[in-house]
């Protein structure tokens, strides 16, 4: 018997309002890895995306995402309007408490079948805060009161000021962010043994993890986006991040920043290493300068995957696009495609045999200034140049 499916997983999205499209590609891998939640809670959009995935409607959400724009959520004018449109908008802003958010109670009402997520077997839990003396309110579904389910997830995305407060029965509730955007504990208490939590870094609090249950983190290494800004494109970028930093998370790709394929990866990684090591050994015997600053600009970055760790650093300074999965071989051409070849190859003498003279320390100084740059220089040449001993003797 699969004694792992006695275990009640608790799922813990946290709160980051048009940032809520990554959890969306989260819920996808997780599906495809056979990961089911037992216990479900979230925070602001997390709470949004929460009861969808308790429905079970990831067809209606990854819909949702890839269609919705900002003035689906909120009431703006358009943006070529002129002063007088926008000024209406700080007017309503000043005088309302927040902008209006018809739109996103239209999405609720559609998406949310409050019967149905009562009857389902996965236990649900929300985050929100009473105004007056931010109280944080950490309420299961069982103390919410019927028929007010879509208010309370409502409230818990109440992004005070730029949304108005949510009031229910006279109390007026503002976005859970303000006391826990990570609701670890309220998983707990819903009986989860173990938790997935998948983190947007948005504005708010975020209480430590004090549950002692076995934890994964699932967040990106690659910035989301703007919290109010809803764009389809930024959403498919933002699902197709968190889709492989779950497989990553469950070890089904490696790379930090970029989603390696394993088959014949560590053959790869270990070739790569093969020729930048020496190259990078050699200029740290011959110009330590140029190569303390890249090589510490790299150690500080923290890069978990160390074989592949300068090769993704070169890549992501180049702009390498991280919403696909690649071979080692392939991130390697991609990043010989998208560097600036013709800047890079101004540091070659550095790798080159050659008496050193004024020339060649300036261009050693120049390197010490740009580590970054020369990491890029040290990659391409490593995947381009003749092997060491050839170079500098």
């Amino acid at each position: 018997m699969d004694t792992a499916a006695k275990v009640c997983r608790g799922l813990v999205l946290a709160g980051g309002g048009a940032r809520g499209s990554y959890q969306v590609g989260v819920w996808r891998a997780l599906d495809e890895l056979g990961w089911t939640a037992g216990a479900v809670t979230g925070t602001s959009v997390g709470c949004l995306n929460g009861a969808m995935y308790v429905l079970g409607q990831y067809e209606t959400a990854r819909d949702m995402w890839l269609t919705i724009r900002s003035e689906d959520v909120m009431e703006l004018p358009d943006p070529a309007a002129g002063p007088r449109a926008w000024g209406e908008v700080v007017r309503q802003f000043v005088a309302e408490g927040g902008l209006d958010i018809s739109p996103l109670e239209g999405i609720v009402a559609r998406v949310l079948d409050e019967d149905a997520l009562r009857a389902s077997p996965v236990r649900f839990g929300l985050v929100t805060v009473e105004k007056r003396g931010l109280r944080p309110r950490e309420l299961t579904l069982d103390e919410i009161p019927q028929g007010q389910l879509a208010d309370y997830l409502l409230a818990s995305a109440a992004f005070y000021p730029a949304m108005p407060a949510r009031s229910i029965d006279g109390v007026e509730y503002l976005d859970g962010g303000y006391s826990n955007n990570m609701p670890t504990g309220l998983a707990a208490r819903l009986g989860a043994e173990e938790l997935v939590c998948v983190d947007l870094e948005g504005l708010g609090f975020t209480k430590p993890n004090r549950t002692g249950l076995p934890t994964t983190v699932i967040r990106s290494h690659w910035e989301l986006g703007d919290i109010l800004r809803f764009d389809p494109a930024v959403a498919r970028r933002n699902m197709t991040l968190g889709y492989y930093d779950t497989l990553r998370a469950f070890g089904r790709v490696r790379g930090d920043a970029y989603p390696v394929a394993l088959p014949g990866g560590e053959a790869a990684a270990a070739e790569f290493r093969a020729r930048f090591d020496p190259l990078q050994e050699a200029v740290k015997a011959r110009w330590p300068a140029a190569h303390i600053p890249a090589a510490l600009a790299l150690a500080l970055a923290g890069w978990k995957d160390e074989p592949l760790a300068p090769l993704e650093a070169a890549a992501e300074a180049a702009g390498v696009d991280p919403a696909r999965l690649y071979t080692v071989a392939e991130l390697e051409e991609a990043f010989l495609a998208a560097c600036d070849a013709g800047r890079l190859a101004g540091f070659d003498p550095l790798f080159e045999q050659g008496e050193k003279n004024a020339g060649s320390a300036a261009l050693a100084a120049r390197a010490a200034l740009l580590p970054h740059l020369f990491l890029q220089a040290l990659v391409r040449r490593a995947l381009t140049g003749p092997l060491v001993p050839e170079v500098i003797a």
